[in-house]
């Protein structure tokens, strides 16, 4: 409790938010000034590495919301000059400068990686520190409006959290690793392993490698996400976030709906059907640099502001990404167009190394080894990337077909 206490603190004020405190409204605020003052100390972490808070990787993820959280009850609240929101943003930026990897995640193979190995591409990142970050940063935008929260929910999610399943079939959630890490060939019994913390089944795909808690914890991931889309605004609007097709229903009887294949497509349309006149707030990614809204320029990383009359009224987003690379440590990259972070496909082996329950294709424990080569090395010009590198869509494939998802690794909608 002393280093989730925000987690405690966020429940006190739903109950308030959702007027279900009753005459227990003061000793809400009560316990969340209490769990603050008794709980670890996140902001003197973030900014100095030091203190009391500590480097286990899913306290890192959860406490990220921390100073947002804290911000609902004392919005004048102040850490060494910065407010809260200050704060929030700052501890994003530190973490990335110091511990981040591609995926939009930091290294903690447990702990956070000693010195030398801080963003060593073969560390790994554990599943539930994946969820917790996605919903930590989607409070944070919640709560502060800030679209590069919302960005970096979006981009762990269509990335680091589908990365942690496979299996032979495709298109299920049975296996799962308790490590993932961006640079990794196969997922088998690991001895030596590079990763400190965690043991030698902890990259392999099952049931609960490694320990139990991401089997019980993952399954927030999506759920989440999904309800933290669309919000409704202070002026009685209606903000859309994240990108995903869903259609909403606001407070007030309006409707948002978001018609899309994003991240695997470059659109999308959101119709507003108002039962009044109202604001609408759309995310223009910071990547998205060349973005219009109804043929408009959008400024990448903004809320764009549009309005929507009483009827339905149509806003389609161009997103328009382009690839790109991102420069990593020891002269490393990593290639990026719009949301989605690539890879070399590497052709796995499956070995099955327990059954738990179920048939033959379900709950089983895997190891993977590569079949195909991947001893390579990215011969790509950062200054004119598009000469470089090009980008083909193959289309969507026919989900309704057995294995068939989205994010499975096989029949890929895009590639580079």
């Amino acid at each position: 409790a002393k280093w989730r206490w925000m987690d405690q603190a966020l429940s006190a004020a739903w109950l308030i938010d959702q007027g279900q405190a009753g005459d227990h409204e003061q000793d809400m605020l009560d316990l969340i000034r209490m769990l603050h003052e008794q709980g670890a100390n996140w902001e003197q972490w973030f900014e100095h590495w030091t203190g009391d808070a500590g480097s286990h990787n899913v306290n890192n993820a959860q406490a990220f919301k921390s100073a947002a959280v804290y911000y609902r009850y004392n919005a004048s609240a102040t850490y060494e000059g910065h407010t809260m929101p200050e704060l929030s943003k700052r501890r994003m930026a530190n973490m990335d400068a110091k511990y981040g990897i591609p995926s939009g995640m930091f290294n903690g193979d447990e702990l956070l990686p000693e010195p030398g190995y801080e963003r060593h591409p073969s560390r790994g990142i554990e599943l539930c520190g994946v969820v917790e970050a996605m919903f930590s940063y989607n409070t944070m935008f919640a709560i502060h409006g800030e679209p590069a929260f919302a960005d970096r929910a979006e981009r762990i999610a269509y990335n680091a959290l589908p990365a942690t399943w496979a299996s032979p079939t495709g298109g299920d959630m049975w296996a799962h690793q308790y490590l993932q890490a961006v640079n990794e060939i196969n997922a088998i019994r690991a001895v030596p392993q590079i990763w400190t913390h965690d043991n030698e089944y902890s990259e392999t795909y099952g049931l609960e490698p490694n320990y139990g808690c991401c089997t019980a914890n993952f399954n927030q991931g999506w759920p989440k996400f999904a309800n933290m889309l669309v919000y409704g605004t202070h002026d009685d609007g209606a903000a859309v976030a994240l990108y995903a097709p869903a259609t909403v229903e606001l407070s007030g009887g309006s409707y948002v709906d978001i018609d899309t294949e994003y991240p695997f497509e470059d659109a999308a349309t959101v119709t507003v059907t108002a039962a009044k006149d109202l604001p609408v707030y759309l995310r223009i990614p910071s990547w998205a640099t060349k973005a219009t809204v109804n043929g408009a320029l959008a400024a990448s990383g903004t809320m764009w502001k549009g309005s929507a009359k009483k009827g339905e009224t149509k806003f389609v987003i161009e997103f328009n990404p382009v690839v790109r690379l991102e420069e990593w440590d020891n002269g490393a990259v990593s290639v990026h167009r719009g949301q989605l972070l690539y890879s070399l496909p590497i052709t796995p082996s499956y070995e099955v190394y327990t059954h738990h329950f179920g048939s033959d294709t379900m709950s089983n424990d895997y190891y993977l080894r590569p079949q195909t080569a991947w001893q390579f090395a990215l011969d790509a010009n950062p200054n004119i990337v598009k000469d470089s590198i090009t980008f083909k869509s193959a289309g969507l494939p026919d989900y309704s077909k057995a294995g068939m998802a989205p994010f499975n690794h096989s029949g890929w909608p895009t590639t580079l």
